[in-house]
């Protein structure tokens, strides 16, 4: 990749408006979101809940019975791999949390990039993440996104509550990828976090969508498919809506760039990257 890699000028441009997770007990997961993590809840129907969360939403959709679908905690396996959130202080907010009994897989740790991070897990198993700091990337492509992120650490309170900052997901390949969500899609490549001493080949791509990150790993490793299918009785992270200016000819120019249609209940056109990733597409 190269510094001016940039977006086509008739890419779709879109933004990440919402992440949408599988839970067995809406009830449950609803106080989990909003009592714990602080986000409000705008709306409720038929076993969904809209939850506030910033820059993006949580849809929160009641499963029932189901499991995790084939998800392991292994980033080479490709797919949706967790939600991150900025806060004030890791160490305060993941103190709250372990207190009320929250399962947390890494404890606060500081991490490449300058920046401190810990993972937990909500009521079902769906993997999340605290980030404190803004990230110092190996190789910037947007000084202006990576100055927005120093700014917003300085003036966020050590006290501030989770708010959401991006998804992560696996690819098996850099360039694809970026050919995909880059010039399809419109995203922004901020910079690059290159892992030296990770044997797999670690790298990992922050991409801006909107006001949202993407956060695209790559490996020199062989990756493994995306287990995701449709009409599974799936917990955790399912699917990453997407909102575009002109929903019809965004989703042609996905699937012309390789992403395949998937019929699915509901008014939000599903489609299927190339890499196995999950969107929903709506207009904003």
């Amino acid at each position: 990749m190269t510094a001016n890699h940039s977006a086509d000028p008739s890419a779709a441009t879109a933004t990440i408006r919402h992440v949408e997770i599988g839970c067995r007990n809406l009830a449950r997961s609803q106080e989990f979101y909003t009592g714990l993590l602080g986000f409000t809840e705008t709306a409720r129907d038929s076993g969904v809940s809209w939850l506030d969360a910033g820059t993006a939403r949580i849809k929160l959709v009641e499963i029932g019975e189901g499991d995790l679908g084939g998800w392991v905690p292994d980033d080479l396996q490709c797919g949706m791999r967790h939600v991150g959130m900025k806060v004030g202080d890791v160490d305060a907010q993941a103190a709250r949390l372990r207190e009320a009994g929250v399962e947390f897989t890494t404890h606060p740790k500081d991490a490449h990039g300058n920046v401190r991070i810990t993972f937990f897990t909500d009521p079902d198993g769906t993997l999340l993440e605290f980030v404190e700091g803004a990230v110092r990337h190996d190789e910037t492509y947007s000084p202006e996104l990576a100055a927005e992120d120093v700014a917003a650490h300085r003036n966020r309170p050590r006290e501030a509550g989770p708010v959401f900052d991006h998804i992560a997901v696996t690819a098996p390949d850099l360039q694809e990828a970026l050919d995909f969500y880059v010039r399809t899609l419109g995203a922004v490549v901020i910079g690059k976090l290159i892992r030296s001493d990770d044997p797999r080949g670690f790298v990992i791509t922050n991409l801006r969508l909107g006001g949202a990150v993407l956060e695209l790993f790559t490996f020199r490793r062989e990756t493994t498919p995306s287990t995701w299918s449709a009409g599974q009785s799936r917990l955790g992270l399912r699917s990453i809506g997407l909102g575009v200016a002109e929903a019809r000819g965004a989703v042609g120019a996905m699937t012309a760039a390789g992403a395949g249609a998937v019929l699915r209940p509901g008014p939000e056109p599903l489609l299927i990257d190339p890499h196995g990733l999950p969107l929903t597409i709506t207009a904003r």
